[in-house]
């Protein structure tokens, strides 16, 4: 370390690394706080060296005084976190000569880093090296370097040194007016202090020198776009941001920058596609340029719930602001946007759906009978809006059909989807969903040839089953042909179930070998909403193999679901636990069911009992009829016979297989 002045942030870093390494070592450049007091409760190599204003000089003198195999350096306002503590402990340095750490340089008020610099943090004593440049010093690295995992130092600046190094800057530049390195950390300099035109001059002098190193490229033009952009020369703005872009696009800064510069001019549609590119990018590790990582995260978060706010969509600026809050929860800004938007949602006006029938994404397939709806308007199409942002009132709708178009949209709003679906439609419902069956188009892209002249039956094909054809149809946007969610027969009806929907039917179509729908391996799901609370059980745990216990569970069992009515087949302990309403019994007649049906009642079930044929004089069956609270007979003569032990007695006709 090469100190000087700090004692408010010594004793807090020397404490951080007292345990990590063999030696510690603190050049003083001339303190006159209690600087070299502090630091000598910690080390006893504490040497001191005359500030001469060049950081090399110190820096290189402070390698010299080290013995250990390698040197870690680090400044007088920095600290090891614990947790970064533990990783350089544990780092084998045996075959690295340089190591790369990820250096914490600022931070927003709830500790959060905003700024992070990949530096040459720990480097083999015996290569040398040497610092080179007064100031803005850096190592050459000429061997391999490792890129650690490590997010340290921390920095904890106290006070501003852009006075000092904008003199020593302007006395190196005027000294050397050609060193490229110089003339940018000159601009950047006179960019920071508001000094435009200087910086502007200098800046584009470094990027007119011969090989001017990437990092600083980009980070000049970005310096640039903002200079002209407050000189008001949006041409020079966009020349230098798309330069920087460039230079490197997988960073979300300068895409940051002009979705701001669209916002601020009203351009709405064009900032919100921007700000989601900022969300988008997924910046490599080797990457090693500096970067803000909150132009990745919470920023254009913040912005979008700004834009969609500006432009209506009350639920999308929502979202984004719920994203600002899980990175900042103390957020001022953002816990004021919740409490004006939530309430805006919950007031959202919507219209009687007059018992519409829609078919939701209906493209260029218009249904009969239906009110056709899409997002894009067609010749086919009667209404335009999102099928995850129905304007319709709860329970106004009388069915919907949605054919091949969940797959389009992801899996959290799919289900956001469905959520809308059930409070569209009324009780009873019916929900009609067609869409590939996922397990079933991998399984005929596996089995497909590479190669075939029907192109259909290639792997070609099954792979845009899976992916989207991601070309336009019918004039709309080849994004819209994009699958970005996939489900199987099995996991879309527990989607279903989970969001409330009972399910009466799933079935496949399509597939190889087969003309509709395009041999698209497909399913159709018929689901409703419920029209009662009532959560019904069938107990039939023992002679389901009985055709007659069989056939007639299951044609009653399915009537009930498809008129809406929730209805599953289950056991005592299950009925037990659940919140099951109603529990139909009678397919098993001893003391054990006894003493369960007597169970269920006590737990405030109603139970039912389901009677087939005439079996009155069976052990149990007539203890176990006494205290149902209503008996099924399947005749009238049985229901006579029933009377005499149970009076409440209903007559359902015997079931028949089909």
């Amino acid at each position: 370390m090469i100190v000087r002045d700090v004692e408010a942030t010594i004793a807090e870093g020397l404490e951080s690394v007292k345990d990590i390494f063999d030696e510690i070592v603190v050049v003083d450049t001339g303190s006159k706080d209690k600087t070299v007091e502090i630091v000598s409760r910690y080390t006893d190599k504490l040497y001191f060296f005359e500030w001469i204003n060049d950081f090399s000089a110190a820096r290189n003198y402070s390698f010299e005084m080290c013995t250990g195999e390698h040197i870690a350096w680090m400044d007088g306002d920095d600290s090891i976190p614990a947790s970064e503590a533990k990783k350089i402990k544990e780092l084998d340095l045996s075959d690295k000569d340089i190591v790369i750490c990820h250096y914490q340089y600022a931070h927003d008020e709830y500790g959060n880093c905003i700024s992070v610099v990949p530096r040459e943090r720990i480097v083999r004593r015996s290569l040398g090296l040497k610092w080179q440049e007064p100031i803005h010093e850096y190592l050459p690295l000429d061997k391999p370097v490792y890129v650690s995992d490590i997010q340290a130092p921390y920095h904890r600046k106290q006070h501003s040194t852009s006075e000092r190094n904008l003199a020593i800057l302007e006395k190196i530049v005027a000294k050397d007016p050609k060193r490229p390195r110089n003339l940018y950390y000159l601009g950047r300099e006179y960019h920071d202090f508001g000094k435009t035109d200087l910086a502007i001059k200098y800046l584009e002098k470094f990027l007119a020198s011969r090989d001017p190193w990437w990092e600083d490229s980009l980070h000049a033009h970005e310096m640039l776009a903002q200079d002209y952009l407050a000189k008001k020369d949006d041409a020079q703005f966009k020349f230098h941001l798309f330069a920087s872009i460039s230079t490197e696009e997988r960073r979300a800064e300068p895409f940051y920058h002009l979705a701001f510069y669209y916002e601020m001019n009203g351009q709405l549609d064009k900032a919100i596609q921007w700000y989601e590119m900022c969300l988008l990018i997924d910046r490599p590790k080797g990457l090693l340029s500096s970067h803000q990582p909150d132009y990745y995260t919470w920023r254009p978060h913040l912005q979008l719930c700004v834009c969609y706010n500006a432009i209506g969509k009350i639920r999308e600026a929502y979202e984004h602001n719920e994203k600002v809050l899980q990175y900042r929860p103390q957020d001022s800004m953002a816990l004021n946007n919740r409490k004006i938007l939530a309430p805006a949602l919950s007031k959202k006006t919507f219209v009687d759906g007059g018992l519409k029938r829609l078919n939701l994404g209906c493209g260029n397939k218009p249904l009969p009978g239906y009110v056709n709806v899409d997002i894009f308007k067609g010749p086919a199409v009667d209404e335009v809006f999102e099928f995850d942002q129905i304007p319709y009132s709860d329970g106004t709708i009388d069915a919907l059909h949605s054919e091949h178009a969940l797959e389009h949209v992801t899996f959290e709003r799919a289900e956001k989807a469905i959520q809308e679906w059930f409070r569209v439609l009324r009780p009873g419902g019916e929900l009609l969903l067609y869409m590939p069956d996922f397990e079933r188009c991998c399984q005929a892209y596996l089995n497909a040839p590479l190669e075939d002249p029907t192109f259909k039956q290639t792997r070609a094909w099954y792979k845009a089953t899976i992916f989207g054809i991601q070309q336009g149809q019918a004039g709309e946007p080849d994004e819209a042909q994009i699958h970005k969610s996939g489900f199987s027969k099995q996991e879309i009806q527990i989607v279903l179930e989970r969001n409330g929907f009972i399910v009466d039917y799933a079935v496949n179509y399509g597939g190889p070998g087969q003309k509709s729908d395009y041999g698209t391996p497909s399913m159709g799901i018929r689901a409703l909403k419920p029209v009662s609370p009532i959560k019904i059980g069938w107990i039939c745990p023992e002679n389901w193999d009985a055709a007659q216990t069989r056939i007639r569970v299951l044609r009653v069992h399915q009537w009930f679901k498809a008129r809406g009515y929730r209805s599953r087949l289950v056991d005592y302990p299950e009925i037990l636990s659940g919140d099951y309403d109603v529990a139909i019994v009678g397919k098993a007649f001893d003391e054990g069911h006894f003493r369960n049906i007597r169970l269920l009642k006590q737990n405030g079930k109603t139970v039912y009992c389901d009677l087939c044929e005439s079996i009155l004089d069976f052990p149990w069956v007539s203890e176990i009829l006494s205290i149902c609270d209503r008996v099924i007979c399947c005749s009238d003569e049985l229901a006579k016979q029933v009377q005499a032990v149970n009076s409440n007695t209903v007559v359902i006709e015997d079931a028949w297989e089909f």
